[in-house]
């Protein structure tokens, strides 16, 4: 009997993946542990790996092709020629079987960018056409109508010529006929990486699921760069503490004492988290990655930075670990290495915050009536009002501001 091998879930928010390459052919043998194809997630190009021995006999899912979380792809058969039935792709009913694990691939980075074609109806082909009509689907016709747009002056780049709705990016209506009601873009286009239409579309929902509320403070960070100027010039600490060391490690304390702000939202209710799992967002050229630090209220302040050193690393240079990029219960998007002096964050769901941290600047303060000069940073949480309320997530960020200023219990 075959052994389906399916599409995996490589990370909380994957929904599909794309096969990039097979690495076994048809006939081969495979050892469990062998990596058997690559594939493209919304996150990062991982390995997938044989769970199972046997002899790779039908290919489903062809190299280019997506397909969703629990997809057949592919059949293993224990005997080498094995009759199967190479049919069409379909889901599992049910728990996916065990049959493929995943193992991070380097990311390509390289994104094609293809311009606006031209339009003219000289230069389109006449393949587009079937039986005296153009090749297009419902909602490009619907699109060109709402737009003025003539589909036999467009030159199609689906299968057979079929227009594709990319191919009316940039196309406006004639002279004289209706304006079109979406303006043309000019210049080229640089279609969206998967991991940029990821983000796209789960930040518009964030937004428009979770109702964000902002709380900010300005931390006095002089006893913070005190500390971590010591830590750098110490030569028992090895490697080095960065200012989002400091940030997760208190942030994971204060979690730890204002547990509603771990937690997640679920339709049911309040999730609590037993563990605090810090993600550190982490900028790439063309999105950002979010590795999550996990159980860190069990860390050091010196474990936090070893940890995040390596997985910071990981993650860019396109080689996560499948568990890199789950389970995180916060988040923290610090751009306190640009001149940025304050910013929100779009929450990441079902988290219930993220907290944005800004630059360490030299402010006027007031200290016992007198002004003086202090480092201070300016940090904003936003914060999920379906879990959290105004006051827990200021009760929060109070306990926050008082660990940096106070950075010596971090240290224990």
């Amino acid at each position: 009997m075959p052994i389906e091998v399916i599409m995996p879930r490589m990370s909380d928010t994957m929904e599909e993946g794309k096969i990039l390459a097979w690495l076994k052919k048809v006939g081969d043998r495979v050892e469990v542990g062998d990596v058997i194809a690559e594939v493209e997630t919304d996150k990062a190009d991982m390995e997938m790996e044989a769970l199972d021995e046997g002899f790779l006999a039908a290919i489903r899912v062809p190299e280019g092709e997506s397909v969703p979380v629990g997809s057949v792809i592919a059949l293993l058969t224990e005997a080498q020629g094995e009759a199967v039935d190479a049919g069409p792709r379909r889901p599992v009913n049910g728990k996916p079987p065990r049959t493929a694990a995943k193992k991070p691939a380097a990311k390509n980075t390289n994104r094609k960018v293809r311009k606006i074609r031209d339009t003219a109806p000289e230069t389109a082909p006449s393949v587009r056409k079937k039986g005296g009509r153009v090749l297009a689907s419902p909602i490009v016709k619907k699109i060109a109508a709402e737009r003025g747009i003539d589909l036999s002056a467009v030159r199609g780049s689906g299968p057979g010529g079929r227009i594709v709705k990319q191919d009316l990016a940039g196309v406006s209506a004639p002279a004289g006929g209706r304006i079109s009601k979406t303006a043309a873009v000019e210049g080229r286009i640089e279609p969206f990486s998967r991991m940029r239409a990821a983000i796209a579309k789960r930040m518009a929902g964030s937004m428009r699921d979770a109702p964000h509320f902002f709380v900010t403070s300005e931390i006095d960070m002089s006893e913070a760069v005190r500390l971590r100027t010591s830590l750098k010039l110490s030569d028992r600490v090895p490697g080095e503490v960065t200012y989002t060391h400091l940030l997760v490690k208190a942030a994971a304390v204060a979690l730890q004492r204002h547990p509603r702000v771990n937690a997640a939202y679920t339709p049911e209710g309040r999730a609590f988290r037993d563990d605090v799992n810090v993600g550190i967002a982490v900028a790439l050229d063309d999105g950002l990655i979010v590795p999550v630090l996990h159980d860190c209220q069990r860390l050091s302040l010196l474990e936090v930075a070893a940890r995040a050193n390596a997985l910071v690393e990981r993650a860019r240079s396109g080689t996560p670990r499948p568990e890199d990029l789950s389970g995180g219960s916060f988040t923290i998007s610090n751009l306190g290495m640009y001149p940025v002096e304050q910013f929100t964050a779009v929450i990441n769901p079902p988290q219930a915050a993220i907290l944005a941290t800004s630059a360490i600047k030299e402010r006027p303060v007031v200290r016992d009536g007198q002004i003086v000069i202090a480092r201070t940073m300016l940090v904003t949480l936003s914060s999920d009002h379906r879990v959290l309320d105004g006051a827990t997530s200021a009760r929060f960020l109070q306990e926050f501001k008082n660990l940096l200023e106070n950075p010596v219990g971090l240290m224990v």
